[in-house]
């Protein structure tokens, strides 16, 4: 006899996430413009666009959004 595992568990957290809604806070300030934030329920992590639309944070845009933060803080202290 055959024994299936569902491998596919769900959380409880992801659906109230996906039913009410994601709650998200910034988690860090990378310019005055660009942030990154995660949901306080189910840990989803997100950034902004070029547009300011919200989008997933992948591993690019994590090393994008480091880059960009340390060119933005020797900007600042050369000001």
């Amino acid at each position: 006899m055959k024994t299936y595992t569902n491998n596919n568990s769900v959380s409880p957290t992801s659906v109230i996430c996906s039913v009410l809604g994601h709650k998200y806070r910034s988690t860090r300030k990378i310019t005055n413009h660009f942030s990154e934030y995660q949901c306080r329920c189910c840990g989803k992590q997100m950034t902004e666009d070029t547009r300011g639309r919200l989008i997933s944070l992948t591993p690019e845009l994590r090393d994008i959004n480091e880059t960009l933060n340390m060119i933005f803080r020797r900007r600042q202290i050369h000001i």
